[in-house]
């Protein structure tokens, strides 16, 4: 570990915990990564380095960003984001202990999650070769974020090691090629341990656990879940690769469509919601703002720390559950208190700032990770349809197919997961060609975004350099201000013994009151700007939603 970590703080990391084949570490600005080691003695380099680059390009909104890469020695070192949720498997272990299942809509919305995660996977040509719970991650908001890809880590195709074998599709246990298939396999064992809270597939020893999966028995889903899940279940675990299917297929599913759409709408309202409460920010910013000595110098150095607590305290109260309006009401005492303690030092409330600004930053970081989210649902939703379109049109040369030709496609693509009248009406009804139009238009609404999102986070970190300015210019002008006093107190036998005043006729004490620009007001137009953007942004998403079919 002493290598790892010199090697680390060479290149700006700072070590926080050790974990397994790793570490959590620090960059500079306090952005938390994993870094994993790989022993290049004991790994195939070539494939290794064929396949991370990929990985560093890929940028989706549930797939934990690979950041960066390098090598020292027979040491390489891959840089991830670190997803502070936590991982599934510890969310199972939770629900073991507590004996209350996920509901069904959580396991719905994370296997839609992961499903997007593995297609987009597969649509770059690469594979994860480790699809289990430990290795499916959250993000502090509750994203999915499909991490921790085998080759890159570590060979696990014959792997059995920390449960891996539990998930591994029969053809890998017969030695054949691991394939995009075998990535669906291993999907289908997390979509049976998040139903059930337990491996779809367990024996006491090895031989025994590769017998069960070799003959592909197991227990079955019970019949209160969704009987498409069922099915849908029942064909991930076909022990012939080729009659899986595809990560896309599986999305292509109505059922599946028919989720994705009201995930969308709720995720849409949510995001509203989030709005809302940016611009409530605002109005409130500016209330405390205009009744507190923020921006005056005559309450002293401690005055407008305490402004500037107060303030911070509301921006972050409707997203801690109030909690933060104890800061508030800290920030608002202190700053009453300020002109009796201007001596003392504030170096704390400066250093504490930097905290605050990223915690400014969550609530947009929050807004940016849903929205692609969103946009990422609506690029899949118009893909499952234009492929039901092109399949009818396929079957029937027509677009304008009866409900016995869809019910004889419907056999083919649903495969069979009893949703036939839920395909006739989604062919049907769907003005399926308006909605994969407006696809692109969904892709430019978050380009648009990311760029407004960019333009925030830098008046934030604008706004609190500004402050930080002006609290250490404060101290300094304090401090000026009563050595300033001292000396006209020891040159007051210079002036009149009537009048009070110095030879020129002016008061010896009196400092000329700065003029100060109210930074603080310039964050609020800042943030109603960005509010009214991102508002644009929701309203168009919001058209794109509406020409989905609702069920």
């Amino acid at each position: 570990m002493g290598k790892t970590q010199s090697v680390l703080e060479k290149k700006g990391y700072t070590i926080q915990k050790e974990m397994e084949n790793g570490v959590i570490a620090t960059d500079k600005d306090g952005d938390s990564f994993v870094i994993k080691e790989i022993n290049l003695e004991t790994t195939d380099a070539e494939k290794i380095f064929s396949e991370i680059g990929p990985l560093l390009e890929i940028n989706h909104p549930h797939i934990a960003s690979y950041k960066n890469s390098f090598q020292d020695g027979n040491s390489y070192y891959v840089v991830m984001d670190h997803c502070e949720g936590g991982d599934l498997s510890q969310k199972i272990r939770d629900r073991m202990e507590t004996g209350i299942p996920f509901s069904e809509e959580q396991i719905m919305d994370w296997l839609v999650e992961i499903c997007m995660a593995v297609k987009h996977v597969h649509d770059k040509g690469l594979l994860h070769r480790d699809l289990r719970p430990q290795n499916i991650f959250l993000t502090r908001f509750g994203t999915i974020c499909l991490g921790n890809f085998g080759r890159v880590i570590k060979n696990v195709e014959r792997s059995s090691e920390n449960g891996a074998l539990a998930y591994l599709g029969p053809e890998i246990l017969k030695g054949e090629t691991y394939n995009t298939k075998s990535d669906i396999w291993s999907l289908g064992c997390v979509l049976y341990e998040l139903c059930m809270l337990q491996s779809a597939f367990t024996a006491e020893s090895t031989i025994k656990l590769t017998s069960k999966i070799l003959d592909g028995v197991y227990p079955s889903l019970p019949e209160s879940f969704l009987p498409e899940l069922r099915a849908l279940l029942c064909y991930i675990f076909h022990q012939d690769p080729s009659i899986r299917p595809l990560a896309g297929e599986i999305l292509a599913t109505p059922f599946i469509i028919s989720f994705l759409t009201k995930k969308s709408e709720k995720t849409l309202k949510k995001l509203q919601t989030n709005l809302d409460n940016l611009r409530a920010l605002a109005d409130g910013l500016e209330r405390v703002h205009q009744g507190t000595t923020i921006g005056s110098l005559a309450g002293g150095v401690i005055g407008a720390a305490g402004g500037i607590t107060s303030i911070v305290g509301l921006i972050l109260a409707p997203f801690t559950l109030g909690a933060s309006l104890i800061v508030t009401g800290v920030g608002v005492g202190v700053a009453v208190a300020g002109g009796a303690t201007a001596g003392v030092s504030n170096i704390t409330n400066m250093v504490n700032q930097s905290t605050d600004r990223k915690a400014i930053k969550n609530i947009i970081i929050e807004f940016q990770e849903k929205i692609k989210s969103l946009v990422t649902s609506i690029q899949v939703i118009a893909e499952g349809l234009e492929t039901l379109r092109a399949s009818v049109s396929f079957d029937t040369g027509s677009d304008n197919s009866t409900s016995e030709n869809l019910s004889r496609v419907g056999a083919r693509i649903g495969r069979g997961l009893g949703a036939i009248p839920e395909l006739v009406r989604l062919v049907q009804v769907a003005n399926i060609g308006r909605v994969v139009a407006q696809t692109a238009r969904a892709v430019r609404v978050a380009e648009v975004a990311t760029g407004i999102f960019s333009a925030f986070f830098v008046a934030v970190d604008l706004y609190f350099i500004a402050v930080d300015a002006k609290e250490i210019h404060n101290i300094r002008q304090a401090k000026a201000n009563r050595q300033s006093v001292d000396t006209s107190r020891l040159e007051v036998m210079d002036t009149d013994s009537t009048t009070g005043l110095n030879p020129e006729g002016e008061d010896p004490v009196a400092e000329p009151k700065p003029e100060v620009k109210s930074e603080t007001m310039k964050f609020i137009q800042t943030i109603r700007q960005t509010a009214d953007q991102l508002q644009e942004s929701l309203m168009e998403l919001s058209d794109i939603i509406a020409l989905i079919p609702k069920s």
